[in-house]
């Protein structure tokens, strides 16, 4: 049965009527327009006010109820917020008003997108289009240009959006509603210093224990299940819990019975006596992609994410799905392992986020000098897999699940967890040390199943040092480049 959108609202001075935002919350002179499936939470003391939307817990307190209240009681200006908010962890968005100024801000990753016009009567939204048709904005050819030099699976540079009204809000950002500009917070002033995967471990083993126990007092939980290490841990903690749980693996028509993502799972399923589906993508009805394109706009989204999406719905639509997506960018930074950072440039991110147009080059120059200027010290690379790549493209992807009303969290999203992981040495991260020693602790056994191996020698070069790694993706990266320009042509 269908159970309409999740995690999908908008906010406006003048009421709107949007059939799928049927309940209507007040927060000063805004109406929040929103779905009935994600909650809701208001607290004021006459001066102060605070709302948050979508599910929340502190991950030190392990406190989920009256979070509101305590924000309410303790902050009086946004930067209170800001440093309040560090524990707290889930998939939310938080609002905040003080003296008749307005803020809002996201939670580690932006997991609910926050999109909002940047002139005119304030609209905010997560969903880009619902504020393109109500202003009636056109699209903007240059900005247009960058959308369309990659595949549209792919997430645009920085904060913005083929509209030059529309931007996004990205991660270590908050959101000044008065002035509708994003405002950049530090989060360390000072170079991190390097502490050990075990003391990493030792921090963050609770707080993930505590984020995982507040999602499963929620839903009935699933897990998806790869040959990689992201899903292993989150299954290792998963086993530490008292809750039922199951695990499946989609197998896609590019696999066959001894492909490592279907072999694996199976293996390490079976070891720890864990329920395990194999399922196969279904295939999307018209009815849908009619639907989708009303929602989202025609040509919007990957419509592979959309299958594999409507997939896991018709599946597992029941309860939630739990991914691994943070441990794999930061605590194994994924897309630049050891990198040195002189060359973390706009060039190379241009190369990580697959797109071919000089102007997404500019874009991430300006990405780059904001930083610099902030006076933020964390490693612009993890900066990038955090803003870049969580904030925007795991952000699109998770639009296309609240879409479709299919609960999609992370248990790792939270700030005090993220940015314990990038005070890690990346030569030691990109080993995958974190995921290993959390799996240690929490189930060990699973480690009697062999990871994945890269059967191509070309991948084991390219992951040799820093440099190869440099070099490959420059090459990757250009290689595509000519199969993407060629395919536009033809």
């Amino acid at each position: 049965m269908d159970r309409g959108c999740v995690f999908s609202y908008l906010i406006t001075e003048d009421k709107v009527v949007i059939p799928e935002l049927s309940v209507e919350k007040e927060f000063g002179k805004y109406t929040i327009s929103m779905d009935h499936n994600t909650p809701f939470e208001y607290a004021s003391n006459g001066v102060v006010e605070c709302a948050i939307y979508g599910l929340v817990t502190n991950v030190v307190s392990n406190k989920s109820n009256n979070i509101v209240d305590e924000i309410v009681e303790k902050c009086k200006k946004i930067q209170d917020v800001v440093e309040y908010e560090k524990n707290l962890g889930g998939k939310y968005i938080l609002l905040f008003k003080v003296n008749d100024q307005y803020y809002i801000q996201g939670d580690a990753t932006c997991s609910i997108p926050i999109f909002y016009n940047t002139e005119g009567a304030f609209v905010c939204s997560s969903n880009c289009n619902y504020i393109a048709k109500l202003k009636d904005y056109c699209v903007d050819n240059e900005l247009n240009l960058i959308r369309k030099s990659g595949d549209i699976s792919q997430a645009m540079p920085y904060d913005i959006t083929p509209y030059r009204q529309i931007k996004q809000l990205i991660p270590n950002h908050f959101l000044d509603v008065n002035k509708q500009s994003a405002i950049r917070f530090v989060n360390s002033i000072k170079r991190q210093k390097a502490i050990s995967v075990e003391k990493a471990t030792k921090i963050v083993l609770p707080m993930i224990e505590n984020l995982l126990n507040f999602y499963m007092s929620k839903y009935k939980i699933y897990c998806p299940i790869t040959s990689g290490r992201d899903s292993r841990v989150v299954l290792s903690f998963l086993l530490k819990s008292t809750e039922k749980f199951s695990c499946y693996t989609i197998k896609h028509p590019e696999h066959n019975n001894d492909t490592q993502d279907i072999t694996v799972p199976i293996a390490m399923c079976k070891k720890v006596n864990i329920e395990h589906r194999l399922i196969e993508d279904v295939i999307v009805s018209e009815t849908l992609k009619d639907e989708i394109d009303r929602l989202l706009g025609n040509g919007n989204y990957s419509l592979r994410t959309l299958r594999i999406a409507q997939t896991i719905k018709e599946f597992f639509g029941d309860g939630a799905i739990i991914n691994g997506d943070i441990i794999g960018q930061v605590g194994k930074c994924s897309l630049h392992r050891d990198i040195p950072s002189i060359f973390a440039t706009p060039s190379y991110f241009r190369c990580k986020l697959h797109n071919y147009s000089k102007e997404s080059k500019m874009q991430l120059k300006q990405w780059i000098k904001e930083i610099k200027s902030s006076g933020e010290k964390t490693n612009v690379f993890d900066l990038f897999s955090i803003e870049n790549r969580m904030g925007r493209w795991a952000a699109q992807e998770n639009l296309i699940y609240n879409t479709l009303g299919q609960a999609y969290l992370n248990i790792f999203n939270c700030r005090s967890i993220i940015y314990t992981w990038t005070a890690v040495e990346r030569k030691e991260r990109k080993l995958s040390m974190l995921h290993v020693d959390l799996i240690q602790k929490n189930s060990a056994v699973l480690l009697d199943i062999p990871f994945e191996t890269d059967e191509s020698i070309v991948i084991k070069i390219s992951k040799a040092n820093g440099f190869t790694y440099l070099f490959s993706s420059y090459m990757k990266y250009y290689i595509e480049k000519a199969k993407f320009e060629k395919g536009r042509r033809i």
